[in-house]
């Protein structure tokens, strides 16, 4: 192997070991008692699921299996976080606005997307150059906007107070408008040869081909969806609306030094992104790529 492939495989290791470290951390932590996690902090694995701790045991030394508490079950913080912390009703709550903003966004901005890409109007590409530069506007610049629009409209302390800023983006217009610029226009003109509409063309032509793309921006709306802190945390009040990032920072100042529930809840909320990302992550190169974003 030449030195420079050999540089490269060495650091893509060393890359993929610090960005995995902090999950497996978590995990390990997650499974631990207490008392574990205060006497072996920095051991992934509890210690009374380490093979020499086993041996010892079984040869009747000291181990850590005769601490207290070291007969739980693996899962009892996670039971825990879910009886004491109700993770299980954040959970729902994010995965609610989760789904909703991410439908209302691929709705709307498909219907903009390809109005953009494919229609004529006037002022098109000036309403096209200021919707971009609303990218370049720092999220938390908007809050307060935001918070008086939803004041006004009488949704402040709702599901739907959280959802409505939501409902469209203009990174999503961009991506998919891109996408759509991609399909060759030939087939979109055998379409209304053979009697299609703007409509029929959308749903039978331009959607099928642009699949992966829908795919991307999904993932990504779903992801910030689930993750968003700020926004929850300036309209509502109510706790039953938390989703799981506020009810995490919640949960964390309840249990005090409790780490390893922290831990499981936290584990509990990462799982549905690591999961659908798995399942997702086929189409993410081919939906970047056919969104011409690629470097």
């Amino acid at each position: 192997m030449k030195t420079g492939n050999r540089l490269a495989l060495t650091l893509m290791i060393l890359g993929a070991t610090v960005m995995v470290y902090p999950y497996a951390y978590m995990l390990g932590s997650s499974m631990k008692t207490r008392k574990e996690f205060a006497e072996v902090r920095e051991s992934l694995i509890p210690a009374r699921y380490q093979i020499g701790e086993l041996l010892a045991h079984s040869r009747g030394e000291p181990s850590a299996l005769d601490w207290p508490g070291a007969d739980w079950s693996m899962w009892r913080n996670y039971v825990d976080a879910i009886r004491y912390g109700g993770i299980d009703r954040y959970l729902g709550n994010s995965f609610i606005y989760a789904v909703v903003i991410t439908s209302l966004q691929l709705f709307f901005n498909i219907l903009a997307a390809y109005a953009f890409a494919r229609m004529r109007f006037f002022g098109r590409d000036v309403l096209f150059g200021m919707l971009l530069g609303t990218m370049m506007i720092p999220p938390a610049v908007l809050l307060i906007p935001n918070f008086l629009v939803v004041r006004e409209l009488g949704l402040v302390d709702t599901l739907w107070g959280v959802i409505v800023p939501g409902f469209a983006g203009a990174f999503g217009i961009f991506l998919l408008r891109q996408a759509f610029l991609n399909i060759p226009a030939e087939l979109e003109h055998a379409a209304r040869i053979d009697g299609c509409g703007s409509w029929g063309i959308l749903m039978n032509v331009i959607l099928p081909l642009s699949k992966p793309a829908i795919i991307t921006l999904g993932l990504f709306t779903f992801m910030g969806a689930w993750n968003m802190f700020e926004w929850p945390l300036v309209v509502l009040s109510n706790q039953d609306y938390y989703p799981l990032t506020v009810g995490l920072s919640l949960f964390r100042s309840e249990t005090s030094a409790d780490w390893p529930r922290v831990f499981a809840a936290s584990v509990m909320g990462a799982a549905p992104l690591i999961v659908l990302f798995l399942v997702a992550q086929r189409y993410l190169v081919g939906g970047i790529s056919l969104s011409g974003l690629k470097g």
